[in-house]
């Protein structure tokens, strides 16, 4: 970049010592003209130009081009998928969905522009944000969730404005987010996995349904989550594990595994015989295509199919809708129920290389997963899921004092465990500041 293109000129003057100098910068003011020189305290005339770089880089001088924008202005395109942020952002190694950036453009134009869309943004102040914030909370259509979902929108935009230079501090750093209360998600116990998938029940419970059965089977017994099912190919199954490389997005087909947790999954030989069954009874059998199609080679079987056959058969054994909804289950309830099946079992860190948790990520990034691992938990899932001997309680399930005495035994334990540890992640507290109106950007 020429010198007559900088926003600001630099100029040296004699030091105290003899034949040195020191070179002071002026950037140009609001009207374009150049400001009063200040000191950069560099002996040099590149040294000087870098300070006088970092200095618009950190938002601590503000040039004429930036000043008066618009949050509206500003925010305009930024979650645009092939934008500016998100492809720095994915550049340097973080993850971005399409989906959650269609998540998040909805949010940013349907609750945050119709209040600031017109709002300066050196006129936003911390105070402001708080009054928005507690107005969406007073109202009560949102949940606390969803309106901690936009302050975390809002931040993103205003601290990237702040890296920018658009703004000199940031008014959002440090604002706290709004208690929530999620509902926790329950599990399966032992008795009611072997009423869903024991030896007799793609029949009695399914009606015959293999492909939703297999499709929650493989979610109890290897933990996989829905998109990662559903995004299951042919060439990813063997007899003793399946290989989870990519996840299904309604919008953007397959796409790449959830925090790039591509991992080996093992599977208990009846989960192996379940998949087996499906590609030799598809019409479509080619390495790449997929385990469970839908109306077409390309696309899976629908999510719905899928959910509402999980829950026919959860009536089927006396789990109605009234009773599920007040454990919290949903199918995502059948990998929750596998984490607590194997937790205490095999180590943590191989329990979340095996499921794709992204905790821990930094350290677990030098862990791998080793063939010893996937003989550990393939122990655990067959002494688990193995064809065993179990009560006929077939046609005494509702209604039935046998069931209902091990309904009553286990209901504690049920709430103790669903209380304990089966809540959704909560993110933790933002970096703590000053209380004053925004924090200096970094």
């Amino acid at each position: 970049m020429g010198r007559s293109q900088r926003p600001y000129s630099i100029y040296a003057r004699p030091a105290k010592k003899k034949n040195t100098y020191r070179f002071y910068v002026r950037f140009r003011g609001e009207d374009g003209r150049y400001l009063t020189g200040v000191s950069s305290g560099q002996s040099s005339r590149a040294a000087a130009a870098n300070w006088a770089d970092l200095e618009l880089a950190k938002g601590h001088i503000i040039t004429p081009g930036k000043r008066g924008v618009t949050f509206g202005t500003f925010a305009e395109g930024f979650w645009n998928y092939e934008g500016d942020y998100i492809t720095r952002k994915l550049a340097r190694g973080g993850h971005f969905s399409r989906s959650f950036a269609v998540i998040r453009a909805s949010q940013l134009k349907r609750l945050i522009l119709p209040t600031f869309k017109d709002r300066p943004l050196r006129a936003i102040t911390r105070s402001e944000l708080e009054t928005w914030t507690m107005k969406l909370y007073r109202e009560g259509a949102l949940e606390p969730a969803t309106i901690n979902r936009c302050l975390d929108n809002m931040k993103v935009v205003l601290k990237e404005a702040c890296r920018r230079g658009f703004i000199g501090a940031d008014p959002a750093a440090g604002l706290e987010r709004l208690a929530e209360h999620p509902h926790p998600r329950g599990i399966l116990m032992p008795l009611e996995i072997r009423l869903l998938f024991g030896p007799d029940a793609l029949e009695t419970r399914w009606a015959g349904a293999r492909p939703p059965f297999a499709a929650a089977f493989l979610g109890i017994a290897a933990g996989l989550r829905m998109g990662e099912v559903r995004a299951l190919r042919i060439r990813d199954v063997q007899p003793e594990f399946v290989t989870v490389t990519g996840s299904w997005e309604e919008l953007y087909g397959r796409k790449g595994a959830k925090w790039d947790s591509e991992r080996l999954v093992p599977i208990p030989s009846r989960v192996a015989e379940q998949l087996e069954a499906l590609v030799l009874g598809s019409r479509y059998r080619e390495p790449d295509d997929l385990v469970f199609p839908g109306f077409s080679r390309t696309v899976p079987l629908d999510k719905h199919r899928i959910q509402n056959a999980f829950y026919s058969a959860l009536k089927g054994i006396g789990i109605d809708e009234t009773v599920r909804r007040e454990r919290g289950l949903v199918w995502h309830s059948t990998r929750h129920t596998f984490n607590s099946l194997m937790r205490g079992k095999i180590d943590g860190g191989k329990l979340m290389r095996i499921v794709g948790h992204s905790n821990e990520s930094t350290n677990l990034r030098y862990v791998h997963t080793l063939p010893e691992d996937l003989v550990a938990v393939r122990g655990i899932q067959e002494s688990i899921f193995s064809v065993v001997k179990t009560p006929d309680l077939q046609g005494k399930v509702e209604g039935s004092s046998e069931v209902e005495s091990f309904m009553e035994k286990k209901a504690g334990a049920v709430r103790q465990m669903e209380s304990g540890g089966h809540s959704r992640h909560r993110a933790g507290d933002p970096e703590r500041v000053s209380p004053k109106d925004g924090a200096a950007c970094s």
